[in-house]
């Protein structure tokens, strides 16, 4: 029950306070700026939605954690019992159990409210389609990772140390196959058959001696309306990857603005960093539980299977109270990105290029101070197209 109490209230109950204060933040905000009138109002009603839906998303995972701590988790063990195998099952079906509870929810927001603003493509056999490849793919790599871990947590005393290096280690190998064996998985990759961007592309990534293996446009927009570009993969499996909604709506000058700006981040290991900071939270997460009294562990026996499942259950706020710092750093290195970038092509293409994202995606621009330090890993539109002394007024 402490659990429970300490979760609602350093969690759920600051969560939806800052939401509160970025919907307060938005209905109030009536300078229209980078959007024209229309789209600046259909942005405003999407980020209020999103909001009241992240409110009621939190409540809900905060029923999930004291039902889970106080009932579910004790539930499965009778059900299962305990052994090595039963062990593996136990954490493959609290995971299920909570993909399907929290299932509706994910639903709704992408196929009601995203599909009502115009932003999901997607149909719902698709999407069933994809919900089933997720829920194969958790079950086994949660089979293959609670199989490892249950086993340091039953014979090594320090357990949490060797189980923090061997999360590491997968969460780098993700990184490596996502482009190459995950993300096919989802979209179909095609490369980018326009040979004259392709040269510049490559000439641009050269100048900083980023290595690429390959560029790809993906087909985005059979899911999403909106627009990206990114270099997805580590070592020899860095690719790059732009969205086929991006080619259609951007000048090729301002696509090399947006290329600029992510290879600004490989030249200034932005990347390295990230890792760094993951690391660090991965430790902490790992230290937490593995230093947890025995009074959390009433409700249910202590085994390495409940024991997994506490490190999933904190795990979101754990990343809550290091959002600000993680975030914080991001922001600052988008400001040297946008900057480094900017000179690769010219501020001018990457300022327009990024008022075109803001139109495209309807992303309102104005947020609360309390909402950025918390959630935004990029800064306010606006205080970068000032840095860029861009005149999103013309």
């Amino acid at each position: 029950m402490i659990l429970s109490i300490l979760f609602i209230l350093f969690y759920t109950f600051p969560v939806c306070i800052i939401a509160l204060l970025q919907i307060n933040h938005i209905k109030h905000n009536n300078k229209v700026a980078i959007l024209n009138k229309n789209d600046f109002n259909i942005a405003k009603d999407y980020a209020i939605i999103c909001q009241y839906f992240h409110i009621f998303e939190s409540i809900f995972s905060g029923i999930l954690f004291i039902f889970w701590i106080n009932f579910g988790l004790s539930m499965i063990y009778m059900l299962l019992g305990d052994g090595f195998i039963n062990q593996i099952l136990f954490v493959i079906l609290f995971l299920l159990i909570n993909a399907v509870l929290t299932l509706p929810l994910e639903s709704y927001k992408k196929l009601v409210i995203d599909k009502g603003f115009g932003f999901s493509k997607s149909t719902i056999k698709l999407y069933i389609i994809d919900t089933l490849k997720s829920l194969l793919m958790m079950i086994v790599i949660a089979g293959i990772l609670s199989s490892v871990l249950i086993y340091l947590i039953q014979n090594i005393a320090n357990w949490w140390i060797f189980g923090f290096l061997f999360l590491f280690i997968i969460a780098i190998l993700a990184n490596i196959i996502y482009p190459t064996i995950i993300a096919p998985l989802f979209n179909k990759f095609t490369p980018l058959d326009d040979e004259n961007l392709k040269s510049k592309i490559t000439q641009m990534m050269d100048s900083v001696g980023f290595k690429a293996n390959g560029i790809f446009v993906m087909d985005a927009s059979k899911r999403d309306g909106r627009l990206n570009a990114y270099f997805g993969g580590l070592g020899k499996s860095k690719r790059v990857v732009l969205f086929d909604t991006l080619l259609s709506k951007i000048t090729q000058n301002e696509l090399l603005a947006i290329l600029g700006h992510e290879l600004a981040h490989f030249k200034h290991k932005d990347l390295l960093k990230n890792i760094f900071i993951m690391a660090v939270v991965l430790f902490v997460l790992f230290f937490i539980v593995g230093n947890l009294p025995n009074m959390i562990f009433d409700n249910f026996p202590r085994n390495g299977a409940t024991t997994i499942c506490v490190l999933v259950l904190i795990s979101s706020f754990i990343s809550f109270y290091f959002m600000p710092i993680i975030n914080y750093f991001s922001r600052k290195a988008e400001y040297k990105a946008d900057s480094f970038g900017s000179t690769l092509t010219n501020p001018q293409d990457l300022g327009s290029a990024l008022v075109k994202l803001i139109n495209e995606n309807k992303a309102f621009p104005y947020s609360h101070k309390i909402y950025i330090f918390f959630y935004m890993s990029h800064p306010p539109l606006i205080e970068r197209l000032k840095a860029l002394n861009y005149d999103y007024n013309s």
